[in-house]
């Protein structure tokens, strides 16, 4: 027994000496001194509680450039995917079963949109976006040829080539793209308009309802030259290895509701959740400026942040920018299509797409005057129709000033100059959230809005044969979606519809039903007194109004008879408020319920795929209210049986089928069919797809109040297994009274280091499950009195050693 301890002891020893040595190979630095070239002057880096670096420059050069050096220390593989997802060179790092997704990028353009932004960009000089970008890139390079690089370069037998300005353009096109909802709608609409009956749709919200929540406009008076007057001047593709942008909430109140008497602001961008999650926190100071912000992997400037004076954030538009067009190629020459009186060519180039371990592959980009052909690379497509479809999408179409916009965001010192930021950015489409000091709130929606022909369907396919079906023109910007200043005491969006613009169109997209927005407008008008400790109840709720309704009208219809031995559950059902909280057992059942409900309706008609296409689109959400209640829906019928089914008859199956599953799944006595027992929450980091690199890599979190458009947003598929793997939500929640903007909150789903052997891999996990928040530091003596860890970059001509 002795030798067996003595043994085990030995193995235990040698595993805590391995990872010690491993440990010390990989893990970043967080406290000393690092010699660099590129820096004029030295640079202080404080680093507080949760990791966040506090960066003190004498100017705006070593700013950046410090802030690249430390994003790349804790960031630089998500930085790596997403060059590489943006660029189309994924199966060169991770092998050919990513050639697909490479296939679509390229096919897409944002590769070939990159390079062309990038040229333009590089013939600029002096501008102030540009020197700090330059800064920040040679900061990360400064990493990549200094610092310890991350373990899943040795793992994967790679080394990280020099980072370039094109690599910043490339990722903030894969920002660009999104969640990619045309392309997950429209293929199906099509199908549907073109394989079902009229009264099919009908149910169905493919354009906003009349049910649904708008968000108002407030067009503000404007000077002669445009600008706001103002007395006080008051946002296959399972297989990406980096998360989308998904959706969002921000809401900005107003002095008259607050109690402090000063704006109070908050933003949660919804996002796909993996490990590491997708904003670094950084706090940057050099003389005159003081920035705290959310960085993407590999961009300089912050998509959301705040300085003293303002505060700015994020949620998706949602707006319809991306349009389909059916082409008829000419049966005498391949290479052009049918266009109005004559034909217009088929251009075509080829792109090597190089692959781990494998020959590099040439791959054909064919493109008519519409955009790319996407057939090959959207099986949906594919799948409907055998002539090319191309796709016409507003990114594309002109270089991006997304570099310039978003510096100008975070240096704006008042609202004009703010919009003027907001009015550069021409997609991806952002509902920018602002606040400032003097007491100015704001909502604009930042897009490039297309002028569609009235009788065009943009959620169908368009026909290419003419030009008949192509936008006519350009809303200018001052028409787009905003309020500033409105009457009501707060502006917020939840990726809801905007109300007419000024010009009178109701401007089609791919918006949710508005049931966070309704939820957050509702809480919000209720007081006049909200602070940012009362206000973080509404960020957390986990509450769906919408849900009960859902489900009592289910209930209503089936016979009683059904429920007999399950009667808790049925109770907890017939009062559920529509919250999520972690001991209740009524969403068990009702979203168990609701999808038997919908896969009995719809994969008769539509098969089995693509009702799980369905359930992955805007369609669901916005649908389900109509699909249930509708008594004479032709979806109730079974099309394969002879007999003619009713909504009863459906509900009832449905409900027969969920109650046996779940007595399978969680036992016979209902009262214990608790929510935390169908519920998990895990963050994927792209390694950890294989096993046991999940073990590893992933990061396992506590069971979350899981939910369908609750404010508190987290997200899951809705499936028949009965396990919700919640999948997005928010990717940070930040509270800011501008009373006191040193003392703003947030929080983020994981922690603020990628690297494996950091300790603020995941230590924010536990907090973030548990609705916990802390501190955004912006006071220079707590900064520097409570940093543990303080890492100096020091000039070469500074340091005396040889």
């Amino acid at each position: 027994m002795k030798k067996i301890l003595f043994a085990l002891l030995g193995v235990f020893f040698l595993l805590i000496v391995g990872f010690q040595i491993i440990s010390h190979l990989y893990s970043p630095k967080y406290h000393g001194e690092i010699v660099l070239d590129e820096l004029k002057s030295d640079a202080d880096i404080f680093y507080d509680n949760y990791g966040i670096p506090h960066i003190y420059a004498e100017n705006e050069h070593d700013a950046y450039f410090s802030l690249g050096f430390v994003h790349a220390q804790d960031r630089l593989f998500q930085m790596e995917m997403m060059r590489r997802v943006g660029s189309g060179t994924l199966a060169e790092l991770l092998g050919e079963e990513l050639l697909d997704v490479d296939k679509f990028f390229r096919t897409l353009g944002i590769p070939k949109h990159a390079t062309w932004s990038n040229s333009l960009w590089e013939s600029q000089i002096d501008t102030p976006w540009k020197d700090a970008t330059d800064a920040y890139i040679a900061g990360v390079n400064s990493f990549i040829e200094n610092g310890k690089l991350p373990i899943e370069y040795t793992l994967l037998g790679s080394k990280p080539r020099p980072f370039t300005s094109e690599d910043v353009h490339s990722i903030i096109g894969y920002m660009s793209f999104t969640f990619a909802m045309a392309m997950k709608t429209d293929p199906l609409v099509t199908k549907m308009v073109r394989t079902l009956a009229p009264s099919y749709l009908e149910v169905l919200s493919i354009h906003t309802l009349p049910s649904h929540h708008v968000i108002p406009n407030n067009y503000p008076k404007r000077t002669e030259e445009g600008k706001i007057q103002s007395d006080k001047l008051l946002s296959l593709l399972d297989k990406l290895p980096v998360p989308l942008l998904e959706g969002s909430n921000s809401w900005v109140i107003s002095p008259q509701r607050t109690s402090s008497g000063e704006v109070l602001f908050l933003n949660d961008t919804h996002i796909g959740f993996a490990q590491p999650s997708v904003w670094y926190e950084a706090h940057i100071i050099y003389p005159d400026y003081s920035y705290y912000g959310n960085h993407l992997a590999g961009v300089p400037f912050g998509l959301v942040g705040h300085t003293r004076t303002h505060s700015y954030g994020l949620t998706m538009f949602e707006n319809d920018d991306q349009d389909f067009y059916e082409e008829q190629v000419d049966p005498k020459n391949a290479n052009q299509t049918i266009y109005n009186e004559g034909f217009a060519p088929i251009k075509s180039r080829i792109e090597k797409i190089p692959v781990k371990g494998k020959a590099s592959i040439d791959f054909e980009i064919r493109e008519t005057i519409h955009g790319p052909i996407m057939n090959d690379v959207i099986p949906e497509i594919g799948k409907l129709t055998a002539n090319p479809v191309s796709s016409w999408w507003v990114y594309v179409l002109e270089p991006t000033r997304a570099l310039e916009a978003t510096y100008k965001l975070s240096h704006a010192s008042h609202i004009q100059e703010m919009e003027a930021a907001v009015s550069l950015i021409h997609a991806p489409g952002l509902n920018v959230m602002y606040g400032d000091k003097q007491g100015n709130i704001a909502w604009w929606a930042a897009a490039k809005l297309p002028i569609r022909p009235k009788h065009v369907n943009s959620k169908v396919f368009l026909d290419g044969r003419t030009d008949g079906d192509e936008p006519e023109g350009w809303i200018p910007f001052e028409e787009n979606p905003m309020s500033v200043n409105p009457e009501a005491g707060f502006v917020a969006s939840a990726n809801n519809q905007p109300d007419t613009l000024s010009n009178g169109i109701f401007y089609p997209g791919y918006y949710y039903p508005g049931d966070r927005w309704d939820r957050i407008a509702k809480v919000i008008s209720a007081k006049t007194d909200w602070t940012q400790e009362s206000i973080k109840e509404l960020q957390l709720e986990s509450i769906n109004e919408n849900h009960p309704i859902n489900a009592k009208s289910m209930i209503e219809v089936v016979n009683p008879d059904l429920f007999k031995g399950y009667e808790p559950v049925r109770a907890s059902l017939e009062n559920w408020k529509g919250d999520h909280h972690l001991n209740n057992i009524a969403p068990t059942l009702y979203y168990k319920w609701l999808f038997h409900t919908l896969k009995l309706m719809m994969s008769d008609e539509l098969g089995q795929e693509d009702f799980e296409s369905f359930l992955n689109t805007f369609l669901y959400i916005r649908s389900v209210p109509t699909l249930l209640r509708t008594e004479n829906s032709p979806w109730w019928n079974n099309v394969n049986t002879e007999q003619e089914e009713t909504r009863r008859e459906i509900i009832e199956n449905a409900l027969t089928i969920s109650l046996e599953e779940l007595k399978n799944q969680l036992g016979k006595n209902s009262k214990k069919w608790t929510w935390e027992k169908v519920v998990t929450l895990e963050h994927e980091h792209p390694l950890g797809a294989k096993k046991p690199l999940d073990r590893i890599f992933n990061v396992k979190a506590p069971v979350v109040e899981a939910n369908e458009e609750a404010v508190n947003k987290l997200a899951f598929q809705l499936n028949g297994s009965g396990i919700y793997k919640v999948k997005s939500g928010p990717a940070m929640r930040i509270v800011l009274d501008f009373a006191n903007v040193e003392s703003s909150e947030s929080i983020l789903p994981t922690g603020q280091s990628g690297n494996l052997f950091s300790h603020h891999y995941k230590d924010q996990a536990e907090m973030y499950s548990t609705g916990q928040y802390r501190p955004q530091l912006m006071n220079e003596s707590t900064i520097k009195k409570e940093s543990r860890n303080n890492l100096k970059l020091k000039t070469k001509k500074d340091n005396h050693h040889p």
